[in-house]
């Protein structure tokens, strides 16, 4: 039996999705999150100097975007043709540059405090009107024919939207029934009760 093993920090981040797709596919793996404190005596010891690191056995992947399409070929969640693995590595990228926009190393708060209210009111709602644009060329079901790891980035990425605005959604609405939906995915639901971390 193959042993899978995620290596990141205590928090959600990219490697959310990973998580995600394994508790929808009911596929087992140590979820091992090592703490900021601990992290400059175990760096040496990672490839890269790195995090996130994933273990299959004795092998070793790296990188976010490489360990998330590796585990969504496992899990039945990259798409069944190679557009449609194409277009839902193209969702999943265009959220992953909206989270990069907010400003997670400012450490002046009033500029931290601008930069959010840029991201919140200005930045990001354009951007989702586009991937709900996308959405909705496809039917509204899901992004390509079938649930991928892009239905879980938008979970992953809508959550944290929503915790810093409420109405987020408000110009988006069948994007965040989308998101609804997902999220409560009987197997989702069940994990995000149960998940550590932030």
């Amino acid at each position: 039996m193959v042993v899978y093993k995620l290596y990141y920090f205590p928090h959600m981040g990219r490697e959310e999705i990973v998580r995600l797709m394994f508790a929808h596919a009911n596929i087992e793996y140590e979820d091992i999150r090592i703490p900021y404190e601990e992290w400059p005596s175990k760096k040496s010891t990672m490839p890269f100097s790195q995090l996130p690191v994933f273990k299959i056995d004795d092998d070793v992947i790296c990188q976010s975007g490489a360990i998330l399409r590796y585990a969504a070929q496992k899990c039945g969640l990259a798409g069944c043709n190679d557009l449609e693995v194409a277009k839902a590595d193209m969702i999943t990228e265009c959220f992953f540059d909206i989270m990069l926009r907010f400003p997670w190393l400012e450490t002046d708060e009033a500029k931290k405090a601008e930069s959010m209210r840029k991201c919140l009111y200005e930045s990001v709602p354009p951007s989702l009107k586009q991937i709900e644009e996308m959405l909705v060329k496809n039917g509204g079901n899901y992004f390509v024919s079938q649930l991928t790891h892009a239905d879980f980035a938008l979970l992953n990425a809508g959550q944290y939207l929503l915790e810093h605005r409420e109405d987020i959604f408000k110009d988006t609405p069948i994007l965040f029934k989308h998101f609804k939906k997902i999220e409560n995915l009987p197997s989702i639901a069940q994990w995000l009760k149960v998940r550590p971390g932030q």
